[in-house]
């Protein structure tokens, strides 16, 4: 196995992914606060309404993959099991 491939199994590109848009949604929430253009005490200006609803979308929609991929890939992964249980069970039967 090449170490492309492996890390390609360890990380897969899609999981990368939705790592780097939860992390672009972290930072469109704080810009506003850490890039001073929301002074500070002040009611919040229409930009920073829109950049901190933006990021906190991102920040939802890129968790909620994350979790789904890792919903799935933990099905396979017992599917996987069950299957090799039942050949072995039926290895040992035979």
């Amino acid at each position: 196995m090449s170490v492309g491939n492996a890390l390609r199994r360890l990380v897969p590109p899609g999981s990368l992914v939705l790592f780097l848009l939860f992390l672009t949604g972290i930072w469109l929430t704080i810009s506003p606060f850490a890039m001073t253009t929301q002074p500070s005490g002040q009611p919040w200006s229409a930009s920073t309404i829109n950049t901190v609803t933006i990021g906190a979308v991102l920040i939802v929609v890129s968790l909620l993959g994350i979790v789904v991929y890792m919903t799935l890939a933990l099905r396979d992964l017992l599917r996987k099991a069950q299957a090799r249980q039942q050949a072995d069970q039926e290895t040992a039967s035979s």
